[in-house]
Formats: structure tokens, C-alpha cells, sequence
């Protein structure tokens, strides 16, 4: 959804294949991370655990059919540039899992900074490699503005996970600075996430219909508040239907504006 709507406000015709393979790309990083901490989440009483541990013994074909799919579409569509930027996210993803996690008991935020950076840089920057575009100050301007509000979506899933976080001394900016102090955090990232926007407008760089896009100020001042009156059984749900929400509605939201304008 970050890739139609960078294509939407650059004005670049995108086709199904750079979709699905945008779409696998996450889906298989997070899939395994997912399944690997299975048991972690259970304990935290996770819907998405129990749904996991459910199917668990499928996961070794799934993974290995979205694998297939992904060579598979890549040696179809793809260049050697996109395919060096999408072994670049893949491998971050694993190492990740396998090694940088570890950072994250050392280094504050790390984790926040890590995985905000990733979905940012496939968001903004997946458009270039797969059509040899030049890297200009608007993919740099669609890299700010996505960094900034997937940084919000980021903290605020780890303000559901700051006591399993803290048993494993991870430290996450809501362990680090507590629930309070974040989600004073959070309001300050939804009040400036949208200078990216506005300043590639006021330049020329965007179009006028992506101010369009100011609406989900509103809509993140909304989840935000509704965590702060909320328990951490109730954020899981916040974060997986309000937070996640607001990237799949984003295109629809550019799309239609496009056309009213």
C-alpha cells in the first residue's frame, strides 16, 4: 500500500508485479519473525500466536511456496538493481532476527529505528530500482513522510509488548521512557510526521491533492488517545486494526482525491 501511494503522489504508473512482489517481501520477513517468537507471544496470550501455532506445522511449505514465488516473479520482472535493493531488505530482516536483535538490549529505539527504516525504504524507495528512476529530493521527501508516521504504527505496537520486552531487557522507547512519556512521544511525532508533505507541496514537488493525506492527523491523534486510556490487552487490538489501518486506507484516500481535484 506504500508503494501504490508513492506511485499515486509521484504520478508513476505502477503495474501487479512490483505489487506482489512489494507484498511478499514483508510478508516473508515478518512471517518468520512471526513464527519464530510463537512461543514468547503465547505466553503473552497473543491472538496472533495462537492463530500461528494452529497452522504451525504448515509453515516450512508456506514459506517455502512464497520463497518460489518471489524468485520466481523477480527473474520474470525484475533488474539487478532491484534485486541487490530486495536481498538488502530480506537479509536486514533475518540478521535481524538472527543477529541486530541483540543490539536492541544496548542500544535504545534501535529496534523502533531498525524496522521504521525498512518499511520506509521499501515504501519510498522500491518505485526507483524497479523502474530505473533517479533518486531525487521527492523519493527523499516520500522516505521522510513515511518514516515519520510508520515510527508512530512502530512505537505504538511495542507500548502492547513493554512487559515481555522488558523480561528480555529490550530496549524499546516504551520501555525505555515508559508508557506515559511515549505516548506524549507519539503525539508529537503525529503533530510534525506531515512536514515532509506539506514542504513537497509548498515546493511544487507534490501535487495539491496530496494534502489529502492531513486527514490521518486527525485519525492518529484518535488511536493514539484511545491507547492512552487503554490496558495492554487492549492496545494489541488498537494497534492491528486502527494503527495498520491507516496505510491501507492511504491510497484510497490519494486515489480519491486525485480525482476530485
Amino acid at each position: 500500500m506504500l508503494i501504490i501511494s508513492t506511485c499515486t503522489i509521484l504520478n508513476i504508473n505502477f503495474d501487479l508485479p512490483i505489487l506482489l512482489i512489494a507484498y511478499l517481501l514483508p510478508l516473508i520477513v515478518y512471517s518468520y519473525d512471526y513464527y519464530k517468537d510463537i512461543e514468547k507471544d503465547i505466553k503473552s496470550d497473543s491472538n496472533r500466536a495462537i492463530y500461528l501455532n494452529k497452522k504451525a506445522d504448515k509453515y516450512p511449505l508456506i514459506f517455502g511456496f512464497y520463497i518460489l514465488l518471489l524468485v520466481f516473479l523477480l527473474l520474470l520482472f525484475s533488474n539487478y538493481s532491484l534485486i541487490l535493493f530486495i536481498i538488502a531488505i530480506v537479509t536486514g530482516g533475518f540478521l535481524y532476527n538472527f543477529k541486530l536483535k541483540e543490539l536492541t538490549k544496548k542500544i535504545p529505539a534501535f529496534k523502533n529505528i531498525f524496522t521504521t527504516f525498512t518499511w520506509a525504504a521499501g515504501g519510498a524507495f522500491f518505485p526507483v530500482f524497479y523502474f530505473s528512476l533517479t533518486l531525487d529530493t521527492s523519493f527523499i521527501l516520500i522516505f521522510a513522510l513515511i518514516f515519520l508516521r510508520c515510527l508512530i504504527n512502530v512505537v505504538y505496537f511495542d507500548l502492547k509488548d513493554i512487559k515481555n520486552d522488558k523480561k528480555e531487557k529490550l530496549k524499546t522507547l516504551p520501555v525505555v521512557i515508559g508508557k506515559d512519556a511515549t505516548i506524549k512521544f507519539l503525539y508529537f511525532l503525529n503533530f510534525i510526521s506531515f512536514i515532509p508533505l506539506i514542504l513537497g507541496v509548498y515546493l511544487k514537488i507534490f501535487p495539491l491533492f496530496a494534502l489529502f493525506l492531513l486527514l490521518f492527523s486527525i485519525y492518529g491523534l484518535y488511536y493514539i488517545k484511545k491507547a492512552e486510556m487503554s490496558v495492554s490487552h487492549d492496545l494489541e487490538k488498537l494497534a492491528h486494526t486502527l494503527a495498520d489501518s491507516e496505510f491501507i486506507i492511504w491510497p484510497l484516500v490519494l486515489i480519491i482525491s486525485k480525482m476530485l481535484i
